[in-house]
Parts: C-alpha cells; structure tokens; sequence
C-alpha cells in the first residue's frame, strides 16, 4: 500500500508540473519531455519505472507507467489560461531540481503549491506595459507620436477590457471578438477626438496597436514548433486556435469599421 501511495505521488508531481506549464503556454513537446523525464528519475524501493509514456495535447495530459509489472495510468485536464513565460521558468527550472533528485517528495509537493500561485503583477503595470507594447509597435508601420499616445491609451483600455473579461468565463471566440471591437471602437474614438482638437492621425495604424497585444503569435508560433517536433496532432490544434483567434479578432474590428468608415 505504502509503495502505491508513493508511486502515485510521484505520478502526481510529474503530472501537476506538466499541466501548470501547459495552461501557461508551453509547447506540446516540452510537457512530454519534461513529465516522462520527473517520473523516470525517481527511485522508488531501490527500482525505477520500467516504462514511462507521456501523451499531451493543449487540453490534456495522459501518463501510462510501469513499475514492477503493473502499470498506473492518469489523465490530468487542462484549461489553457495564456501565456506566461515565468511560470513556464519556474516549473522548468523546478523539473530540472527534482529530477536531478536535489528535493524530496515532501519538499516537491510544497515547491509545486507555490508554483501552483506564481506572484502576479499589478493591474497598474500590465496595462501600463500593455500600453508601450501596443504604443511602441506603431512606429514599425511609422506611425507618429501623435498615433503612439493614441495606441498607447487605446492598447492599455484594451487590456483593462480583456481583464473584466476574464471572469466571466466566455469562449475564447467570444472574448476575442469582443477585444477586437474594443481596439478598433477605441482606436475611431481617439482618432475622431484627435482631429477634432486638430490633430491628424491615421486610424489604420492606430488600430494595428491594441491588435498587437492580442494577436497569438506566442500560439502560432508554438503550434509550429509542435509540428516540427513530430507533434502533429497538438501542433495542429494550437495552429487552428491562433487562426480562430486571427479570424474572431477580425470579425470585431470589421463590425466597427463597417460601421465607422463613412464617419471617418
């Protein structure tokens, strides 16, 4: 009994460390490796895992395990809540201690608590630096100061909008719909507010700011990674949401300018 309780504590860690970079935004091929390599490097009773096999998709992680002919299997859901690269670097570089057998199972599950609830930044600093990102991107299309205050308002009214979003659980379509018709309305009224203070701003590249803070380029990016990796299934997946995500983003921006362009 004693050794099952351990050999699933084992399978526990493994698994919970996988889905906390997977809900972050890790690729597909890094959660595999990185799950199959914490459970093979534990010894338990003076034995190793016999077989160890590590399935993931962005929604799922399933390990099959083997010790002493009899195989423990688990399935741990997952409910991909963006990117964030420093959870990614904090489950990596907890991965690499327990692997390397620095920590005990008992010191594993309190550091996996703390991983569980990274420190976050304020509200105040990621819409101020969702602004620069937004504002400073403008300059690439050349874009003006005058465009970069805009986007930098409109980028950071954005985030504030997406933020309230976030409790209410919508599908991620939904949500970026909505966000996409926050930028680009944001971006019609600064423009319009702008010219009639007598100032000159192209909406184009106003709107291009706010968007920049909500295109998946971190997805796509990862889905093609996957797909090279030989991840063919989960690489698809990641590919098809970016584009969904591309298309609902579109669908919002052009409701407004549908209806805005003939002011403008």
């Amino acid at each position: 009994m004693e050794l099952q309780i351990e050999i699933k504590r084992v399978i526990r860690i493994a698994t919970r460390t996988g889905r906390i970079m997977l809900q972050n935004g890790a690729e597909t091929y890094r959660v595999e490796d990185t799950v199959k390599r914490m459970v093979e490097s534990r010894v338990i009773s003076s034995k190793k895992f016999e077989t160890v096999n590590v399935f993931v998709i962005p929604t799922g992680i399933i390990l099959s395990a083997d010790y002493e002919n009899e195989t423990t299997t688990v399935l741990e859901r997952v409910y991909p809540e963006g990117i964030d690269l420093e959870c990614i670097d904090r489950a990596n570089e907890f991965s690499r201690k327990f692997t390397n057998g620095i920590m005990s199972l008992e010191q594993a599950e309190s550091a996996l608590e703390e991983l569980s609830n990274p420190p976050k930044f304020s509200k105040v600093i990621r819409i101020l630096a969702s602004g620069m990102g937004g504002g400073f991107f403008i300059f690439l299309f050349g874009g003006t100061l005058t465009e970069f205050f805009l986007a930098y308002i409109a980028s950071a009214a954005t985030i504030l909008c997406m933020d309230g979003l976030a409790s209410k659980h919508l599908n991620f379509f939904i949500k970026n719909i909505i966000g996409g018709f926050a930028a680009s309305l944001l971006g019609v009224i600064l423009v319009q507010f702008t010219r009639w203070i007598g100032f000159e701003a192209n909406l184009n590249i106003v709107i291009i700011g706010p968007l920049m803070t909500l295109v998946p380029g971190v997805s796509l990016t990862n889905g093609i990674r996957d797909l090279i990796s030989g991840e063919l299934l989960a690489g698809s997946a990641k590919i098809m949401e970016a584009l969904f995500i591309a298309i609902a983003l579109a669908f919002g921006v052009g409701m407004v300018l549908q209806f805005s362009l003939k002011l403008i």
